[in-house]
This record gives structure tokens, sequence and C-alpha cells, in this order.
């Protein structure tokens, strides 16, 4: 899916920007381009379909390119939203506060971070005033890097025009900012509040957790049977039914029409979306979406099942190394050290695993897979295989 359409609580983090932002501007332009139906289909169901307007970037070309797209959209001031980030309300509700009292002052956001590589590094004078943007510096250093959301005028899109090739094949917003800086005043505005990329599926968990702590409401709109214990904050949604013998520790989500236990125990950080089935089975810190089915005597750890993922009878996700080092995990252009003690596997949309299946830690499974009864899966699988076991 487009990662603007990754769900946090069952919710996109896209529309979590728009929820916030949405009361205080007249409308919202929405540049498309990989699965572009996901997200307009999604969107044109909502009450406010009628502010949102839609571009396509019919070809990745970069940030800047991106941006251009909306030129013929925008009249006058606008704010920039990275649609593939997640972060809390209070930082748009910062920056529109910001805009209402200087609706002339020109600024960017900026967070402040140990490592600066990930991200565009921004130099800034003791008065705040940007001085210079740095894409992806090669050196770890702390510093203040830019998130993406920029309070600018709609001249900015004749710098866009300007912008050259850059050396990765992209036109990069950050040469277009370099340039207005030097014209114009542009300051930062920093934000110390969470913020965070979706890059890899335990930035996913990292999101979800946070969420369920701070933005969450304890609300119980299902069924929870008599002899079914719950502790700490839980939302429940409509149509699901915890039965008896369950224990859950929250905080904790569970969409509609659910089914958990009997006997189910789902501990703190579980993210359990629509329509899902989890039996006598343990749950903890994972995401398990829509139509995923965890039904007998399994462990899912520091995880996250896509949609209508099944996992068979007594199959059961490591989350941990016997020497308790960081789990590494390999993607094809190369290792990654997730930094963490503790992370089971991704396992794509429409997967079916069969029954006493064991599954290594750090693994990546594909979509619409068939793991066959008692297999150990010990490296990745692409989409669409048939793993019978080593």
């Amino acid at each position: 899916m487009p990662k603007c359409m990754i769900r946090v609580l069952g919710k996109p983090i896209l529309e979590w920007a728009l929820d916030a932002i949405l009361p205080h501007v007249q409308k919202a332009v929405i540049v498309v381009g990989y699965k572009k139906e996901m997200v307009t289909d999604y969107f044109s169901k909502k009450p406010y379909a009628d502010r949102l307007e839609f571009v396509e970037q019919n070809e990745q070309k970069g940030t800047a390119h991106a941006l251009l797209q909306a030129k013929n959209r925008v009249k006058g001031p606008f704010f920039t939203v990275n649609g593939d980030s997640f972060a809390e309300p209070a930082l748009y509700a910062e920056a529109l506060q910001r805009i209402r009292e200087k609706p002339s002052g020109w600024f960017g956001i900026t967070k402040q971070v140990q490592d600066a590589r990930p991200f565009g590094l921004v130099h800034a004078e003791a008065d705040g005033r940007i001085s210079r943007f740095e894409e992806k510096p090669k050196q770890a250093q702390a510093g203040l890097v830019a998130l993406g959301n920029y309070y600018l005028p709609d001249s900015f899109f004749d710098l866009l025009e300007k912008v050259p090739l850059s050396t990765r094949g992209e036109y990069e917003l950050t040469d277009a900012l370099n340039a207005f800086a030097s014209e114009q005043v542009l300051t930062v505005q920093e934000f110390s509040g969470f913020r965070s990329e979706v890059t890899y599926f335990w930035n996913h968990l990292d999101l979800n957790i946070h969420a369920l702590e701070n933005l969450m409401d304890d609300t119980r709109e299902g069924i929870i049977e008599p002899g079914a214990v719950v502790e700490g904050k839980l939302f429940l949604g409509k149509g699901s039914i915890v039965k008896a013998g369950s224990r859950i520790e929250g905080p904790a989500y569970i969409g509609e029409n659910c089914l958990i236990g009997p006997n189910a125990f789902i501990r703190r950080g579980s993210v359990i979306e629509n329509s899902c089935h989890v039996g006598t089975c343990e749950v903890k810190n994972s995401v398990i979406m829509n139509g995923a089915n965890v039904p007998h005597y399994s462990y899912v750890g520091d995880s996250v099942l896509c949609e209508d993922v099944n996992l068979g009878a007594g199959s059961m996700i490591a989350n941990l190394r016997f020497d308790n080092e960081p789990i590494q995990v390999r993607f094809k252009e190369g290792t990654v050290d997730s930094g963490r003690r503790k992370l089971g596997a991704a396992i794509g949309s429409g997967t079916k695993i069969g029954v006493n299946c064991s599954i290594n830690c750090g693994i990546l499974i594909g979509h619409d897979c068939k793991i066959f009864p008692g297999a150990k899966v010990t490296h990745n699988l692409d989409n669409q295989t048939v793993f019978k076991g080593d």
C-alpha cells in the first residue's frame, strides 16, 4: 500500500494529519502516485471530501517535482505536509497557531536528533533564521533536521521550476529551499513532540505503541464476557467480543467485529484491526491487520501481520536472539540493524502458514505465500513463495 495509507490504530497516517489540519484551512491538495486509487477511494468517502483536491505525480522524480504538481491548485500561502510520516497532532496545532499570529512569517518545522544522516540537516543562525539545508549528511552528527513541514508563499513554485536534476537523478526540494532562504527570511520552528518516519516495520510498531499510550481514549463498545479480565486502557470496537478466560493488559486496541478468545492473552502494545480472530494465543506489541487470524495456540510478539494472514495451530514467531544482541534484518539492499533486542517478523497480506511452523526473529515474508506444516522459516521469503522447509 502507499505509505500514507499505513494505519495507526486503524487510521491511515495521512488521515491523522488531515483531521488535525482541515478544521483550520480552506482545502488540502494531495499529490498521489503509487496505487493512487487506494488514496482517492478512501478519502472520497470522508465528510470533508469536497475540500480535497488530488493531483497525480506520474513519475517519481523527487520531492520538488512532487510539490510542483500542486502549483495550479494553490493560490496564496500554503503549508506542506509529508503524507508518509506520522506526527502528533500538536505539531500541526503549533504550526497553525504561528500562522495565525504572523501570516507572512515563513518557517520550516525542525526537530533535534542525535543522528541527522537519514534526514535533511538544517543550518540555522542564532536568531533562528535558516541559512542552509543539507540533504542527508554523510557523517553522523546531532542537530536540527527538517520534517517536511514548511509555510511558504505561492511564489515558491517559481523556484521549484528552476531546480536542476541532482546527482541522484531527482529534483530535490532542498535545492529550492536553499534558493528561497538566500532571498527571504525563513526561520525554524522547533518541535519537541513525537514524530517518526515509517521506513521499517518496527517503526510501525513504535508509532502504534505511542498512539496507544498517548492518543487513544479508553472506549469499550464491544462485549466483554464475564470471566474476562481487562487491565489498563482498551479500545474495543463495535461487534467485537472478548470471550471468557481472556486477559488483556493495555494499552491495547481491538477494532470492530473481532473475536478474542476464549483464553487469549493480549499484552501491552497490541493493535488488532477489524474482523480478526485471536483464539487461545498470546499477542504482544504487535499489529494484526484487517481479516488476519491467529486462532489456535500461537505466539505473536513484536510483529506485523498484514491483511488476511492466517497462522496455523501451534505456529510460533520468535522475537529474541539467544545472545540477546540487537536483531539484524536482511533486505535486498543489505542488512539493517534494527537496534531492537526484541523483534519478530513482518508477514505480507494473504499469506497462509501451516500448523506447527516456527519463524525466526527479524524475518520478512512476502504476500500470498504458502508455508507448509512444520516448516522452519530461517530466511526471508519473497512474494508468492510456496515453502516446504529448508
